[in-house]
């Protein structure tokens, strides 16, 4: 087996626990944490969107820090760091401390996984890039099929602290086999990406570095960023809430949890479809595809509430939204040169801050209107935005599409 496969392995490893502790679990933590310490749903989905705001942005920070530092020692301190926070959230019953534990572990999901994973998947392959980045983010959907209704069985049986403890100390044991695995580069180990025989050849006429200020005059960037910003908002409010959403509905606890995990499940599957598409269309048209299939399937929830409803919206939203941290790094990648991967994704990730907002969008449609539906109107709205944003990319301005047009002639 080519030594790559087993680094994407580890980072389907960090985004599991990462992610699952930091938004996927809250379908199971939710409801018991507001009513142990008497937090209200606005409330917490306030500190969610602090932590997340904090967490995204880490994110420049984070490719900055790994363009300059190493990988390995990066996601051993991540999976440390992400932890001991998990640990951290069960001891607490404040909710500005709780809030401060949870910053801690979504920046440290972009070390232990997140920004740091998407750069080891850059740098380990070339023609399988779409598939390395569709397995080591397949972790976070995963997670979500996983821990949400393994928490609750925890909750149910044990308690809040206990539950916490576990899932902190499973993270904790990331951190010796990051360090044992993880290199930058397969050059360090005498190999080539994808396993091959020879380094690819560099693309012709894409420069080694892009400055912040020739970014900042491209509209190509601008155009990204804000497509996968509002996108990934919609995905991190709506994927975050999905059995309660279900419970509100009038599905039973371990139904509306069931139906969430599917969801998650058909994501984690849609990421190795998303990633094939990449790398047998272009990630432009896989963007494309992505963002008008995640604007469609909104219109899910317009249909009379029932079990049919709530399995066709959370397999179409899953399937959709599951993709987006596969193609946005592939679509950098292909766009820019993965030479510039990470000076790109710096610059795009500051756009990603926009996330943040689905926490606080979530909670406040509940308290105003105790249901969703005012935040449903608002996500519509923003996905239709993003799928138009990724018509505004040309193939013909691609990094690789014109490699490859240099290298047949």
């Amino acid at each position: 087996m080519f030594y790559g496969w087993k680094i994407s392995a580890l980072c389907l490893a960090g985004n599991f626990m990462m992610q699952g502790s930091a938004l996927y679990g809250m379908n199971a933590f939710m409801e018991p944490l507001c009513e142990a310490h008497g937090w209200t749903r606005v409330g917490l989905n306030m500190s969610l969107g602090v932590a997340a705001f904090m967490g995204q942005a880490a994110m420049p920070l984070a490719a900055a820090v790994s363009a300059r530092h190493s990988l390995r020692g990066l996601m051993t301190a991540g999976a440390l760091a992400g932890g001991i926070a998990t640990c951290g959230m069960g001891l607490t019953g404040e909710l500005w401390l709780f809030t401060c534990f949870l910053v801690l572990l979504w920046v440290a999901s972009q070390v232990c996984g997140g920004v740091v994973a998407n750069a080891l998947m850059s740098n380990w392959f070339s023609h399988y890039r779409g598939i390395a980045f569709g397995i080591a983010n397949a972790g976070s959907n995963l997670s979500g099929m996983v821990l949400p209704f393994f928490t609750l069985v925890l909750i149910r049986h044990f308690d809040l602290q206990t539950a916490y403890f576990i899932l902190g100390g499973a993270t904790l044991l990331l951190a010796p086999a990051c360090w044992l695995l993880v290199r930058r580069t397969p050059q360090m180990l005498l190999l080539h990406p994808d396993g091959r025989r020879h380094d690819p050849r560099p693309p012709k006429g894409v420069p080694r570095s892009v400055s912040l200020a020739a970014l900042a005059r491209d509209p190509a960037p601008w155009y990204i960023g804000l497509a996968y910003g509002l996108a990934l908002m919609v995905g991190a409010g709506v994927l975050s809430q999905l059995k309660p959403r279900f419970t509100d509905m009038g599905a039973e606890a371990y139904t509306a949890m069931l139906l969430a995990g599917a969801a998650a499940f058909f994501g984690m599957l849609a990421k190795f479809f998303w990633g094939w598409l990449c790398d047998r269309t272009t990630p432009i048209l896989a963007s494309r595809a992505l963002m008008t299939g995640s604007a469609a399937s909104m219109a899910l929830l317009l249909l009379p509430p029932g079990l049919p409803t709530m399995a066709a919206f959370g397999f179409f939203f899953g399937v959709c939204l599951g993709g987006l941290w596969v193609v946005l790094p592939a679509v950098v990648a292909y766009y820019f040169g993965s030479a510039n991967f990470l000076s790109v994704y710096k610059f795009v990730a500051i756009f990603i801050l926009v996330r943040s907002l689905g926490f606080p969008a979530m909670g406040l449609s509940y308290d105003l209107c105790g249901s969703y539906a005012l935040s449903d109107i608002f996500f519509s709205a923003c996905l239709v935005i993003a799928a138009a944003l990724t018509f505004c990319l040309r193939e013909d301005r691609a990094a690789e599409r014109q490699a490859h047009r240099h290298a047949r002639h």
